[in-house]
C-alpha cells in the first residue's frame, strides 16, 4: 500500500473514534426516509455547491418546510407554479436571501424546474424511488443523480456516498468496495498535491484513482476531503499541521 494511501486511511479511522463528524459513520441498518426528508434530501445535494455544506442542507429542509406545498406533492406543485414564482423563491425565499450560491444564482430555479420534470416523469414524483436500488445496482445511484441538471459528477458521487453510509441504501458497508472516489476539487487537490495522482483534471484523477484500488473508496475519499477542506487550501496550506505532513510531495509536486 501506498504510505500515503495509507496516512489517509489512517486519518480516517481516527476521524471516525473522535465522532465529531457523524456523516463518517457507518449506519448498521438501513435507515428510512419520509417523503419530506427525501425531498428535503434531493434538494440538499442540488444546493451543496459553491456554499458551505450546513447551509446547502438547511436550505432543503427549509425550502421544503416553507415552499411549494399542496395535496399534489412537492415536486408537482414546482411544476405548476409559473417560472417568475419559482425565481423569486429560489432567489429571495431562504429568509429574505438565496437559497443558492452567488455562483449558481440564475441556474437553480431553472435547474429545481427541471428536476420537477424528471422527478414526475420518471420516479413518480418520490426521490425515494431514485435510490430504490438492490446492492448490485449501488452505482446506478451515481448514474441517476447524474442525469439531473446541475448535478454533476461530485455531487452524483457525494449523494449516492451519503446515502449508503448514512442511510444503509443498497447494502450499506457491504456495498463499500463497489464506489469509487467522487471527482470533488478538494480530493483531487489533496491526491495532486501528494504525488498519489498526476494531474488534477477531473478525467485524468478519475482514472489515477481507480487504478488504487481501495479497500473502501468512501472512507477514503471522507477523509482526504476533509484533509482537503481544514489542511489543504488552494491558497494557504497550513502543511505544518496536515496530517499527511513527511509524506506529501508538496510543493515539490507543483
Amino acid at each position: 500500500m501506498h504510505p500515503v494511501v495509507k496516512q489517509i486511511n489512517d486519518y480516517y479511522e481516527h476521524l471516525a473514534k473522535t465522532g465529531e463528524d457523524a456523516w463518517l459513520r457507518w449506519v448498521s441498518k438501513r435507515k428510512r426516509f419520509t417523503v419530506n426528508s427525501a425531498n428535503a434530501f434531493f434538494v440538499g445535494v442540488m444546493l451543496d455547491q459553491g456554499q458551505k455544506t450546513e447551509r446547502a442542507w438547511g436550505g432543503g429542509i427549509h425550502m421544503v418546510e416553507n415552499h411549494f406545498q399542496g395535496d399534489a406533492g412537492f415536486w408537482a406543485v414546482i411544476g405548476h407554479t409559473h417560472h417568475a414564482t419559482v425565481k423569486r423563491i429560489c432567489q429571495k425565499g431562504f429568509e429574505g436571501s438565496s437559497y443558492a450560491s452567488v455562483y449558481t444564482y440564475n441556474k437553480f430555479p431553472s435547474w429545481l424546474r427541471s428536476a420537477a420534470t424528471r422527478m414526475l416523469e420518471q420516479y413518480d414524483g418520490d426521490p425515494r424511488n431514485i435510490w430504490n436500488v438492490p446492492v448490485e445496482d449501488v452505482n446506478l445511484l451515481y448514474e441517476r443523480f447524474k442525469e439531473f441538471d446541475g448535478i454533476g459528477d461530485a455531487l452524483a458521487k457525494m449523494a449516492q456516498f451519503a446515502l449508503v453510509r448514512m442511510y444503509g441504501i443498497a447494502g450499506g458497508r457491504s456495498s463499500q468496495t463497489k464506489m469509487s472516489v467522487k471527482p470533488d476539487s478538494l480530493v483531487r487537490r489533496v491526491l495532486f498535491r501528494t504525488g498519489l495522482i498526476d494531474s488534477d483534471r477531473i478525467t485524468v484523477s478519475v482514472r489515477s484513482i481507480e487504478s488504487l484500488q481501495l479497500e473502501s473508496p468512501a472512507d477514503f475519499d471522507a477523509s482526504a476531503w476533509k484533509i482537503g477542506r481544514n489542511y489543504c487550501s488552494l491558497s494557504s496550506p497550513k502543511c505544518n499541521l496536515c496530517p499527511l505532513k513527511g509524506t506529501c510531495e508538496y510543493p515539490k509536486s507543483t
